[in-house]
């Protein structure tokens, strides 16, 4: 399959990009080298491959979730720079 200058246009439009002829046909060479490296991976033989989505034998690393006590509302206030009643202050960040 050859992606045309039509085709590159077409996606130009839909994403709403202005390309010039230089970048079509730069845009349409890579493109193509994509499509083309794509076509020789079809040509591999993985009929005795067994579908996999990852190539190690990974664990999840993560602890279990349980549920514990809180925190008390002192300990944490005690490590914040500010504060603010019950609440930690922090700069303003949305103006």
């Amino acid at each position: 399959m050859e992606i045309d200058k039509q085709q590159i246009e077409h996606l130009a439009s839909l994403i709403r990009v202005q390309l010039s002829d230089d970048e079509i046909t730069s845009l349409g060479e890579e493109l193509n080298g994509i499509v083309n490296e794509f076509n020789i991976l079809q040509e591999v033989n993985t009929e005795d491959v067994e579908p996999t989505g990852h190539i190690a034998d990974l664990q999840t690393v993560l602890r279990s979730d349980e549920a514990q006590e809180s925190i008390d509302v002192e300990d944490v206030l005690s490590n914040a720079p500010q504060t603010s009643n019950e609440f930690i202050r922090v700069k303003r960040v949305i103006e």
